[in-house]
């Protein structure tokens, strides 16, 4: 019997600690322990216009910045390689919820015309993506960022 209680106590930390990474629209995250309103509970942000809010300050906040740039160009690499393409540019407001390590642990999307086929094929690129990218910062809290994007090829 304490073998079979310390099998289930292994297995359950290694559950919580290799947690599904998550990338969906806004909508489909509507009521979801995933809401943008959940994850904001849970997630400070990294820029704020009240510092007191805001994860990164001062020297850091621009170093974010920089950091975040090179996330979404990282990203557009990705697409490309993975012979993805928008056609025309295509408007996004997006928002990355990180882990303290940098890790994306949730993204969020809401595109404005872009058909369905498009659209499952960037979230399932964005999917394998979030696996193995993530942002060049660390903080000693999780941390978001949102930002209106343009895709382009």
């Amino acid at each position: 019997m304490r073998k079979l209680v310390l099998l289930f106590i292994c297995l359950c930390t290694f559950s919580v600690g290799h947690a599904q990474k998550v990338v969906s629209s806004f909508k489909e995250a509507e009521g979801t322990a995933y809401s943008m309103q959940s994850l904001d509970a849970r997630y400070k942000s990294a820029i704020h216009e009240d510092s007191t809010q805001a994860v990164f300050t001062g020297q850091a906040q621009q170093q974010h910045i920089t950091a975040y740039r090179q996330l979404l160009q990282n990203l557009g690499k990705y697409l490309v390689q993975n012979n993805f393409s928008w056609d025309k540019p295509t408007r996004c407001f997006n928002r990355f919820y990180f882990n303290k390590d940098g890790s994306i642990d949730y993204y969020l999307f809401n595109f404005q015309d872009v058909d369905a086929q498009k659209l499952a094929e960037f979230q399932r690129l964005m999917t394998q993506f979030i696996q193995s990218n993530k942002i060049a910062m660390q903080a000693p809290v999780k941390f978001s960022q949102c930002s209106p994007v343009v895709y382009k090829d």
